[in-house]
Parts: structure tokens; sequence; C-alpha cells
């Protein structure tokens, strides 16, 4: 029992890092349209933001390498957790494709947060990386 609370509060303390992380940025700009806003920072087109990410990783640019890694490495890294802690505090998804599924309901919801708040962009790709990285998590949660 003790040791499920401490599961749970590793849970909560992250979900609360990860919303910070993600929501404590600048939004709105009232100089350009809502919906102009809107179109700018949605991409649902799979493995676009990917492919420009891997073409940077090729530039002679140190800068545009070290922003390809960190977009890339930072949205598989950021939810290794996730799938290593649902399991844990939530036994009804101690599955593989529970993880999944619950990772891309909760990554579906937070992009479309994003979106319409203007907080970020809502790209697929952030999808894909995160749902990744939850999985790396949830084989790292079988191995220990």
């Amino acid at each position: 029992m003790k040791r499920n609370r401490i599961w749970t509060a590793l849970f909560l303390a992250y979900g609360a890092l990860m919303l910070w992380l993600l929501f404590d940025r600048p939004g709105y700009t009232p100089e350009v349209p809502y919906w102009d806003q809107v179109a700018q920072q949605l991409n649902l087109v799979p493995f676009r933001t990917l492919r420009l990410f891997a073409e940077l990783l090729d530039s002679s640019h140190p800068e545009y390498v070290r922003a390809a890694v960190i977009n890339l490495g930072g949205n598989i890294l950021m939810f290794i957790p996730l799938g290593f802690l649902l399991p844990k505090v939530f036994p009804k998804c101690a599955t593989l494709p529970r993880v999944l599924l619950a990772t891309a309901a909760i990554i579906t919801a937070v992009e479309l947060l994003q979106l319409f708040t203007l907080v970020g962009s809502c790209d697929i790709d952030d999808l894909i990386l995160n749902v990744l990285g939850a999985a790396m998590g949830y084989w790292l949660h079988k191995l220990i």
C-alpha cells in the first residue's frame, strides 16, 4: 500500500512538471487573427516535422542540430516516465496496448489544448514520438 502511494506521488509530480513544461509559455498574439495562428500551429501530416528535424540533424549549423536533437529527444524522453508509471499507478494499464492507448488519449488532449490555447503546436509527429517514449517506459517497467 505504501509503495502504491509513492508511485502515485511520483505520477502526480511528473504530471505537474509536464503541465508546467508544456503550458508555461506565451500564447495568443492579439496582432494576428486567432484562427490564422491556429492554422499555423497545426500539422496533421505524419512525419512532416520529423523529416524537417532529420534534415536539420544533417546541417552544418550547430544551433539547428541542437534544436533538432532537443525536439526529437525531448519528445521521446519526456514521456518515458508516463509509460513507466501508468502500469504502476493504474493496474488496469498493465499491458502495452493499454499504455499506448492511454498515452495517445492523453497526448491528443494535450496537443489539442495547446493548439486552441495557442501555447504550442498541435503536431501528429509529437504524438508519434511521445507514444514511442511511453512504449520505452513501459518496457523499462517490464524489465524492472
